[in-house]
């Protein structure tokens, strides 16, 4: 009996002793995170949207990570609103990690919430487009499962625009071209990559080598690109010498590396690559006289887009340029550079013909002619 009572009673103490041990241990508390936390990425001054890109990723939101005092499990939560107070918001998305993508389409749902549209008949009171508005980010960090201990980002205000829809036969925005299989341009926003309109037509003349490429609406907005598969969604005939480059957000030139005129119909729905095409030199004052000779007439070769130049004599006589070998027509001529509004060498006079043929008045000699479509000016050297 008296082992028994020694027994217990060693029971006892051994207890106690572990209820000490069990008080005196550290407990952590999370604390909110009172400098609360912030976005590190670069915003756009805009962000354009249009139904077109719906599928494109508008911009990564990236946040520094909260710090609640003591090791513990943290998520995010992305929020936007069209109210700055946030009386009302939508959640982007929820996460572990330290950034979250925004699509166009996420942005789309807060410009429709704006009641903005992409009509260009419809407007704001005042008269302007209502096709502008502002929507609001933050970020929410919560640390642990149960909610008790959260903190919040400042406010983010970011600028949307809605792309306007022009009506066919109309004219439209310019596009642009960039991408490593332009070679001039590569992967910059260039005005030499620029597509202008006229009447629902855009063309850009560009030089093209194997690679990819893309179309964008606005020069230095990477979430404004127009993929191939866009294209072929609605409908239009892509030239054969452009593929998809199977990366969900390209074209890939697979012909002959060259010079092209890129001409993308909006009315007809055709996107068609035309190779450059040299110029041949006929006439009096030129090697070859007014025969095309395959040896002796000089041809102009197009070496950076929209410039043309060979070596050539000239004699005191007349001539004119031809886009085809053995094709006689009437432009290219002195009248037609004279028009474009080109600026020509002194030398380089009309004949006053109902040809308007080139006359040169110049030195008999050897000279460098350059046609020059970018700064229109045709010179001799």
């Amino acid at each position: 009996m008296k082992k028994l009572i020694i027994l217990f009673i060693a029971f006892i103490t051994l207890v106690s002793l572990n209820a000490c041990s069990d008080d005196n241990s550290p407990v952590f508390v999370a604390k909110p995170d009172v400098d609360g936390i912030a976005f590190t990425n670069s915003f756009s001054a805009t962000y354009l949207l249009s139904k077109s890109t719906k599928e494109n990723v508008a911009d990564r939101f990236i946040w520094e990570s909260a710090d609640f005092g003591v090791p513990t499990n943290i998520s995010y939560e992305l929020q936007g609103s069209i109210y700055q107070n946030f009386s009302t918001f939508k959640v982007i998305g929820s996460t572990s990690e330290n950034n979250l993508a925004v699509t166009v389409a996420k942005l789309l749902e807060f410009a429709e919430d704006l009641k903005l549209d992409d009509d260009p008949s419809t407007t704001n009171t005042d008269g302007s487009a209502n096709n502008s508005g502002q929507v609001y980010f933050r970020v929410k960090a919560t640390a642990g499962t149960t909610g008790a201990n959260e903190t919040f980002s400042t406010i983010q205000p970011i600028s949307i625009k809605w792309i306007e829809t022009v009506a066919a036969g109309n004219t439209c925005p310019s596009l642009f071209a960039v991408g490593a299989a332009l070679t001039d341009i590569g992967w910059n926003f260039k005005p030499t990559g620029e597509m202008k309109c006229n009447n629902n037509v855009l063309q850009a003349k560009v030089r093209l080598t194997a690679g990819n490429f893309r179309f964008f609406q606005e020069s230095g907005n990477w979430s404004s690109g127009l993929k191939y598969a866009y294209y072929k969604e609605q409908g239009y005939t892509i030239d054969a010498n452009l593929a998809d480059a199977l990366d969900n957000e390209n074209f890939k030139f697979v012909g002959t590396p060259g010079i092209y005129t890129i001409t993308i119909d909006n009315t007809k729905k055709t996107i068609v690559l035309t190779a450059s095409s040299s110029l041949w030199a006929v006439g009096g004052a030129v090697p070859g006289g007014w025969n095309f000779d395959a040896v002796k007439t000089i041809q102009f070769v197009e070496s950076t887009p929209d410039i043309w130049s060979a070596s050539i004599t000239l004699s005191n006589d007349v001539f004119r340029f031809f886009h085809a070998f053995n094709t006689w027509d009437t432009k290219n001529n002195y009248a037609y550079y004279k028009d474009a509004g080109f600026k020509i060498n002194a030398n380089l006079v009309s004949d006053g013909s109902g040809d308007a043929n080139f006359k040169f008045t110049g030195t008999p000699g050897t000279y460098k002619l350059t046609i020059n479509g970018v700064d229109k000016t045709i010179t001799l050297e």
